[in-house]
């Protein structure tokens, strides 16, 4: 869940898919300070926002907690990349 601000109020609203209506043929969510609505998908773009969050769930590890769990005393604070070399 995010929060971002209203563009017609500046009220602070607590974005989350949860909280999306449907309205004619949109999924809009509004202000609950306003009501303006300022988040509108239609059901096709909703659906891809919600398979995209269950791939994420899914697939993408908790970095932070796995980080938590780790002796990191002894580890470098310096991170560095390579370029990656093509297998065949």
């Amino acid at each position: 869940m995010q929060i971002i601000a209203c563009p017609t109020c500046e009220q602070d609203v607590q974005w989350d898919m949860n909280h999306l209506q449907k309205l004619g043929e949109r999924w809009v969510m509004a202000c609950e300070k306003c009501g303006d609505p300022f988040f509108s998908v239609s059901e096709e773009e909703k659906e891809m926002i919600l398979a995209g969050i269950r791939l994420t769930e899914a697939y993408v590890p908790d970095i932070i907690h796995a980080y938590d769990s780790e002796d990191v005393k002894n580890l470098p604070s310096r991170v560095g990349f390579e370029e990656i070399k093509k297998s065949n």
